[in-house]
Parts: C-alpha cells; structure tokens; sequence
C-alpha cells in the first residue's frame, strides 16, 4: 500500500513518542554498568572530531530522551547553553524527565522549523537523526541559519550508511529513513553553505562534519 509523505511523517512521529520512555535503555544501556555507556567508545571519538568549548552553545536535532547530555555538558560546561530539540514531544518530556540542568533548553518542534534565532549556536550535531527528517533540504537550510559563522554542522551515527538502511528497513515506521549517499550529502552541504572538513562511512561509525 502506497502511503502519502504526510501519512509516513504522522507514522514516524508515533513511533518515537511511543518508544520514548524505553528509548535509552533499549540501545545504549550496557546489562554489564547498567548505564547508558554501551557506545562509550564511539562517542568518545564522535565528541573528539567537534570543537566543543565551555560557553558554547549547541542544538541537539532530534536529540531523543537525551543521549548525548552528559558528553554535551561536559565540554560546555554550566557556561554554555545545549538546546535540546526533538519533534517527538514524548521524547523530550523523557529528556526533562532526566536532565535537570539549569543550561538545557527543552524544544519540541521538526528540525525544518527550529525557532532559534539566526547565527545564535557554535554546533548543531544530528545524531541518529538525520535520516529521519522529512524534507533534509528544508531541514539544511534552516539549521544552517541558526549556525554562527565558522560553526560547525556535524551528522553522525554509530553505524555505516548501509548499515543504517538495513536497520531502518526492518521497522515498518522508519523504513523509509535512509541517510543521502556521499554525493548528495556533499550537495545538501553545499547548497546549504557549509563546507565539509571531514567524512567517514565505515562500519559502526559514520560522521560527516561541515563548517560555515
């Protein structure tokens, strides 16, 4: 059955919110430390490839119950400000639910009409999210306004392009999320004036890293 653009996105977005309280513990939970370290490692190396500094400030996309708060905030540091950023009202209401920090700021809204200012953040990082915006060209454009001068616009996700596709593929509600290949990822870069410093799609870690 054929579904319409706005049947997949209403699909998408139920998927989330009803995966939200289980979100975290389902693919980053480690049974051995019983935290959310299970990719300690590859995030370690994600944050090591961006300039994060204290006083930054940083939008998270589509950033789920949180994931990435404790290595945000780390290198931010209470001086800077972490826009947390979701379309699933679910999974930032998890988000608050865990992140008390007085510099988070909580955003339900879709990634093509995030309402921050112009020039206002020093990164915006799209972690296991990209694939999931529904118009990624609208998407570019209105993140890249909100990027300050010389910031940096970073995609990453803890699995190769492929490997992504064939996660994807075997959830009904996403299977149609898939990452652009290289050549139109490098447009959406171009077109969305940023220039790509780095890309690597390999195995269990891909990361694309862009600057204004």
């Amino acid at each position: 059955m054929h579904m319409t653009s706005e049947e997949i996105y209403r699909m998408r977005k139920q998927f989330f919110n009803d995966s939200a309280a289980t979100w975290l513990d389902t693919f980053y939970k480690n049974p051995e430390s019983g935290q959310h370290d299970l990719h300690q490692k590859a995030l370690d190396r994600f944050f090591s490839l961006i300039p994060l500094k204290p006083g930054d400030s940083v939008l998270d996309v589509g950033c789920g119950s949180g994931v990435l708060v404790p290595f945000v905030l780390k290198r931010i540091t209470e001086t800077g400000i972490l826009y947390e950023l979701d379309f699933a009202e679910r999974m930032i209401e998890a988000n608050k639910s865990l992140h008390k920090d007085g510099n988070i700021r909580f955003v339900v809204a879709d990634a093509a009409e995030a309402p921050l200012e112009d020039a206002s953040c020093d990164s915006i990082i799209c972690f296991a999210s990209f694939p999931h915006f529904h118009d990624k060209e609208k998407s570019m454009l209105a993140l890249s306004r909100i990027l300050k001068r010389d910031g940096t616009f970073v995609v990453a996700h803890l699995d190769s392009s492929e490997g992504i596709k064939k996660h994807h593929e075997s959830c009904h509600a996403v299977m149609h999320d898939h990452l652009p290949g290289k050549s139109e990822m490098y447009d959406l870069f171009q077109r969305a004036a940023l220039s790509i410093s780095l890309f690597i799609d390999e195995p269990g870690f891909y990361c694309i890293v862009g600057n204004k």
